[in-house]
């Protein structure tokens, strides 16, 4: 049987709404006939059958690799979908609700590709406008203020403080871009290489620094308690709950959080205590779960949190989507009345002098 190529990809590589859109597709109608009663093998021979190029024989892959004994997670991490679905349908292998996570895990995905494609939609225009202020600055400093400098010296020997000033910032503007563009480079490049040398943990609580209106918090809040609560209500223990985050098939993060959760519980302290030391989970997850443990309705009351802080993450990206065109509108247009100015300017102290 022939294999299609395997192509994995970490967490945090980008994948276009396109890919994300493909793969929710695949998961929600995967998920649709295991509702329905078709085995993995049937579900997916179908799938097969109404693919095209690519995908079949993605599909193909999957179903190959299920056949040998590989779980579906496992099938799909080497297809590239991200590792935290595939964490996801590996949790859903313990708390029983196996294709309700497959569709869930569909839908997520096409959600996450309509917000890359609002996001695409909002920046498309604004970026084109920076890319013609940036021709339109380049333009300036290597023809025309040069040209304008000669007259103005020429004629009035000396231009204003001012006049000089901005015509001195956009004739210098693209050496700065540059220089920027270069700093943030090996910035991100130097980040990135510190960041090999820590732990998965440690590299999201390192991230938490920079995290805009807590999306990052409430994005992995909502997915931990959601699972967490899920296996709670499938009669796992908290004990075991972490045993299952180790297991083979869960993300790097994933092992790394449970490992050090189990190492707070053998010192004694309380489930929700260990959870103290990830900056990425909010202080209610720990409420929640001191509360749930006293009412022993735990797991009904994560999933309840899980729900409220996907509406609440949902919420604030749709906030921060608006905000972002008005801001990166009124960056152009300052550019612009710059560049206006730098015209202008010289030539009415010209004028001025005649």
């Amino acid at each position: 049987m022939a294999i299609f190529q395997k192509k994995p990809m970490s967490a945090s590589h980008y994948r276009t709404s396109k890919v994300f859109q493909q793969q929710g597709i695949f998961l929600s109608r995967l998920g649709r006939l295991l509702r329905e009663g078709f085995s993995m093998r049937e579900s997916l021979l179908f799938l097969e059958s109404l693919g095209k190029g690519e995908w079949k024989e993605r599909t193909l892959s999957i179903r190959g690799e299920i056949e040998q004994g590989a779980s579906l997670g496992e099938a799909l991490e080497n297809q590239g979908f991200p590792d935290y679905t595939c964490t996801r349908l590996f949790f859903a292998l313990h708390h029983g609700q196996f294709h309700q996570a497959v569709s869930d895990s569909g839908r997520q995905l096409i959600r996450q590709a309509e917000k890359r494609r609002k996001l695409h939609a909002v920046m498309q225009y604004p970026l084109m406008l920076l890319i013609f202020v940036g021709v339109m600055l380049f333009t300036m400093r290597y023809v025309l203020i040069p040209h304008i400098e000669q007259i103005a010296s020429f004629q009035s020997g000396e231009m204003s403080l001012s006049t000089w000033l901005i015509v001195k910032s956009v004739y210098h503007s693209p050496v700065i871009l540059l220089f920027c563009a270069l700093l943030a480079g090996v910035g991100l490049g130097v980040w990135r290489g510190q960041n090999k040398k820590h732990s998965p943990v440690d590299r999201l609580n390192r991230l938490m620094r920079w995290d805009i209106g807590g999306l990052l918090e409430l994005y992995w809040s909502q997915f931990f308690a959601h699972e967490w609560g899920l296996l709670i209500k499938g009669s796992c223990s908290l004990r075991e709950v972490v045993v299952i985050m180790q297991g083979k098939q869960s993300s790097q993060l994933s092992k790394n959080a449970g490992h050090m959760i189990e190492e707070e519980l053998l010192h004694g302290a309380d489930f929700s205590d260990s959870l103290a030391q990830f900056a990425f989970l909010s202080r209610e997850v720990r409420e929640v779960v001191r509360q749930g443990e006293r009412s022993g309705k735990l797991g009904y009351e994560l999933e309840l949190y899980a729900q409220h802080c996907e509406e609440d993450f949902d919420r604030k990206v749709e906030q921060l989507m608006n905000w972002i065109q008005p801001v990166v509108f009124a960056g152009v247009a300052l550019v612009i009345v710059a560049i206006y100015a730098a015209l202008l300017l010289p030539t009415f102290s010209i004028m001025d002098t005649l």
